[in-house]
Parts: structure tokens; sequence; C-alpha cells
């Protein structure tokens, strides 16, 4: 027994020395790899092969990404997907590769470091393989949204979106909320050069909210910007302002007019009445109860016509009275268009009761061409109002030049023939709506329309197309308008 099994040592060694001197054997783990690659790694533990390829190449954070690579193989062999973290390589993925050692991943980007490794198959003659690194560096997400500041009621606008980076077949969802219209809901997708548009258009004016969202694209988290866009009227109506500026101080003075010229109104508008003595002055009511002191210069008189007054008695009064610490006069008409013809803004001159003061109108006009407000061919800077029509054909006639506007407190007549002489309908406000406005342009003459306060029914009628509002609510309805 001790015999034989030495003899069965002595075999063995010898086999294992004629193995060693072959040089097919020795060539084996050699053959499992190209002849290109043993000759570069020849002799290595580990080998090294190029860095793995991003695609894209710059992609968005969390957007899923293509890596690509190839390990010297002629034999589909496991690989692992490291990312460098802390100081170390920490494995992320795992795959196979294909005979020809080509291998591919997909992986959310973030900012880091990656590399691919071939673990060591000593049983298959297969050594360690491992990539050189390779940085990946998202870019941040950002939203182009090219939306007009402006545009005009029912023209037609182009709204344009690129996501960054730009990126073909991307969802983008636009909300549109219109104060009046209500909510728009659009989808687009992007194009081949990444941007999406679309074109819309708004019938009523008003401030549009927009919301634009790239949505979720493969694994890239959503983006979102908004923008405000303005739909106004084309052309804007002007602004009067009633009074100089009722509501905010003594009415029908020096002092308002100058606030509502500093607040841009367009024009002003005032009431023109007559004194005892032939003085044309400012004043809207009957009686000065309201607008003065009257009841305390002049006690027991609270109840008499204005009109009974003299100019050196109306002088006297306050305006201002209760509104203001310093007194404010009762200003003439002509010291109202002295004031106002330094600024350039039109006058709107409200002729009260011809009734009762008889011949008033024409002497309003006369006061107003002294000053040279009347301007042939140039455009007057001052236009006269009446809600007696008779009186104001009376202006017309004395002169054909002059602008004159027919008040009414409800809907013109249906047949506006016997007006053609007027140049402007200053209609209020309940009565005014989209038939009358184009009846009274049919007509030849425009419309204004009396007293508009609220700046969503100052929309309303500049989506009309009249001409003008006048107004006790200058500084919302400049802000709303422009």
């Amino acid at each position: 027994m001790g015999r034989s099994m030495i003899a069965t040592i002595a075999a063995l060694l010898v086999a294992a020395s004629l193995l060693v001197s072959d040089p097919t054997a020795a060539a084996t783990t050699a053959d499992r790899l190209p002849a290109d690659d043993r000759a570069r790694t020849h002799g290595a533990t580990v080998r090294v092969a190029r860095a793995p390829r991003a695609a894209p190449a710059r992609p968005m954070f969390g957007e899923m990404t293509t890596l690509r690579g190839r390990i010297p193989s002629r034999q589909r062999r496991p690989v692992v997907l490291q990312q460098r973290l802390k100081g170390a390589w920490r494995p992320v993925a795992r795959a196979m590769t294909r005979r020809d050692g080509s291998y591919r991943f997909r992986v959310a980007a973030a900012r880091t470091r990656l590399r691919v490794v071939a673990p060591r198959r000593a049983a298959r003659g297969l050594p360690r393989v491992r990539s050189r690194s390779a940085r990946l560096v998202p870019r941040p997400q950002r939203l182009v949204a090219t939306v007009p500041h402006v545009v005009a009621r029912r023209g037609s606008v182009t709204l344009r979106v690129r996501p960054l980076p730009a990126r073909a077949g991307r969802r983008v969802a636009l909300v549109l909320r219109h104060p009046r219209l209500g909510t728009r809901r659009l989808t687009l997708r992007t194009r081949a050069d990444g941007t999406a548009r679309t074109r819309t258009a708004f019938a009523r004016s008003g401030v549009v909210q927009v919301r634009v969202t790239a949505r979720r694209y493969r694994g890239a988290a959503a983006t979102t910007v908004r923008r405000r866009l303005r739909v106004v009227p084309r052309p804007r109506p002007a602004v009067v302002s009633h009074r100089g500026l009722f509501g905010a101080g003594a009415e029908n003075t020096i002092p308002a007019f100058a606030q509502a010229v500093a607040l841009g109104a367009d024009a002003v508008e005032a009431d023109v009445r007559r004194t005892s003595d032939g003085v044309l002055f400012l004043t809207h009511d009957e009686t000065f109860a309201r607008t003065t002191d009257v009841a305390t210069v002049f006690p027991g008189r609270e109840g008499d016509p204005v009109g009974s007054f003299s100019w050196a008695e109306v002088r006297r009064l306050d305006a201002a009275a209760g509104r203001s610490t310093s007194p404010t006069p009762v200003p003439s008409l002509d010291e109202l268009l002295r004031a106002v013809d330094k600024t350039g803004v039109r006058v709107v001159l409200d002729v009260k009761r011809p009734d009762l003061y008889t011949g008033i109108e024409v002497e309003v006009l006369e006061t107003a061409k002294a000053r040279g407000l009347v301007r042939p061919g140039e455009g007057d800077l001052v236009r006269f109002d009446c809600f007696d029509w008779t009186a104001a054909q009376r202006i017309a006639l004395a002169d054909p030049d002059a602008e004159t506007g027919l008040l009414s407190i409800g809907a013109p007549p249906s047949d506006l023939t016997p007006y053609r002489w007027a140049d402007q309908w200053v209609v209020n406000q309940r009565a005014v709506d989209a038939a009358l406005t184009a009846r009274v342009r049919a007509s030849g003459a425009g419309v204004d329309v009396w007293t508009v306060n609220s700046p969503s029914t100052a929309l309303d009628f500049a989506d009309l197309g009249v001409d003008a509002l006048i107004t006790d609510n200058l500084p919302a309805l400049r802000r709303v308008l422009e």
C-alpha cells in the first residue's frame, strides 16, 4: 500500500513538470483577450479601459442618462457601475456585456464620477478590468417663456416656450387665466429645436395670468414659470376727470383740476353757471349748501339758487370748507381756462341750465374762443356739453368749428339723423351697450360714458370701443387702462 502511494505521487510530479514546460498551456489565458489588449496590458493584474460616454453628454439633473462603453473581451461577462461617494467607489448597478465587450447603463443624472469594473474571473482566466472614471456634470433646468407684456384686444399673440437644455418632444402645459373669460388650458410639445409655440387671442380686456410648466422628462423634474399678459383695448379710451377730482377734495376748483392733470387725466370736466351780475363760474349744484360754507358766510341763504349770488358774494365762499385747512375760492371759468391752457389738457364744459341762464351757452363759447381754445383744423382743447340739446345746437350754429356733446341719461333717440351736427353723445353708463355704440358711430358721432368708477366696468366699455370715460376714480382707471 505504501509503495503504490509513492508511485502515484511520483507520476503526478512528472505530469506537472511536463505541463509547465508546455508553451501552449502558458498561452491559454492570454488567448482570451484580443492581441492588441494583450500587448498593452501584458503582465498587469488590472486592465484599464476607456471611460464610459454619457448620452446626452450634458443631461439635466435627474434625467435618465445612458452610459456606453467597452471593455477588452471576446465573451459576455458581468460588469459593475460604480459611483464615487465619500472618498470610496460604491456599486450602483450591474449588467452583462455583449460578446464584443460593450455595455450600457441607465442612471439618473447627478453631479458625480462613475466608472465600470469587470470583476476578475480566475476560473475562466478573465482578469479584472476597470474603466477610467467619467465625470457627470448635469445642467440645471431653465424655462424660457416669451410672452408679450401687452396685446391688443382681439389681436393675435404668439406665445413661445423653450425648456433648456433643449429636448425634442417634451410636453409643455400652458394655463391662461383671464379675469373675465375664465381659464384656458393648452398642451404643447417641443419641436426638434426644443421650442414650442402657439397663437391665441382674447376677446376682452384684462390682465391674463400665464403659467407655463415643462412636464417631467425622462426623470427630470417639472419646472414652472409665471408671466403676466395685459390685454388692452385698441385704442385706449380717454379718461376724463369728473369735476376736476371729485371725491378727493374740493370739486370744481383750480387745485382739483391741477391734481387731476398731475395724475394723468386726458381731460377734465367742469360745470359752468352764471352769477346774478353775469360772471361765468364753476359749480355743479343748484345751491351752495353742499359744496361751500354758505351757511356760515350767508346764514339763511343755504337754499338760494347759485344764480342769485353776485360774483363778489361768490368769492367770499370757501369751496373747500370742511375738506381742507386752506381756503379755496370758487373759480371763474376764465381762471380755469387760463390754468389748463398751459397744460394742453382738454376741457369738457358742462353748460348748466340754459333755461335759467339765458344765452349762457354762447357766452361760454365766446369765453373759450377768446382764450384760443377753439382752433379750426388743429383740434379743439375744449368741448361744450349740454343736457339741453337745443342749446347745444345753438353753439354749433354759432361756430361750426366748436365741438359739441349731447348729454343723455337714457339711450339716444333711435333716429339720430336730426343730430348729425353733434360731435359726441355723452351717455349714462346704464344705457351704453354694443348696439348703441355701433349705432352712434354709424351716425358719424363718438360715444363718451359717464360716470364710470369701477375698473372692471371701464374695461367692459373699453372693449366696446367708446371714446372716453368720465370718472371720479381717475387713478384706478388710469392704472387698469394703461
